[in-house]
């Protein structure tokens, strides 16, 4: 399903959009399009778990948001990740530790996505995003 928009757009934003498009060889449209699809990507492929997770984001305000991107794996659970990876480097885990491991992993990637979503959030609302330093 799409849906139809029509949008007035500034020259000063219109014309390198135009020129864009002409140098693509593709419609204009096209061109806003994959702007605001990089701009705001999609959570498609993501689990419905996940997606929901992420959806429930974008009701934050944006302070909310910039603790997210403060948030850490707890060091306990870095270093339990980090043992067992080396352990199953060396040698075969058990179950229980596979499990574990698959869980730590689970975790680690929540928060990286969480944290990824949260920046991309800020920056779509005009926000600058804190610097590493």
């Amino acid at each position: 399903m799409s849906q139809i928009i029509t949008l007035n757009v500034p020259d000063n934003f219109y014309d390198p959009i135009k020129r864009m498009a002409e140098a693509m060889a593709q419609p204009i449209e096209s061109v806003l399009l994959k702007a605001l699809q990089s701009s705001l990507p999609p959570l498609e492929g993501l689990s419905r778990e996940i997606t929901q997770e992420l959806t429930q984001l974008e009701i934050l305000d944006n302070n909310a948001l910039r603790q997210l991107l403060l948030k850490t794996v707890p060091k306990k659970q870095q270093q339990e990740l980090e043992e067992l990876l080396h352990k199953n480097q060396l040698e075969k885990l058990n179950k229980t530790e596979e499990k574990l491991l698959a869980d730590l992993q689970n975790t680690v990637n929540k928060i990286m996505l969480q944290k990824a979503r949260a920046a991309v959030l800020l920056r779509f609302r005009g926000q600058r995003l804190p610097t590493l330093a």
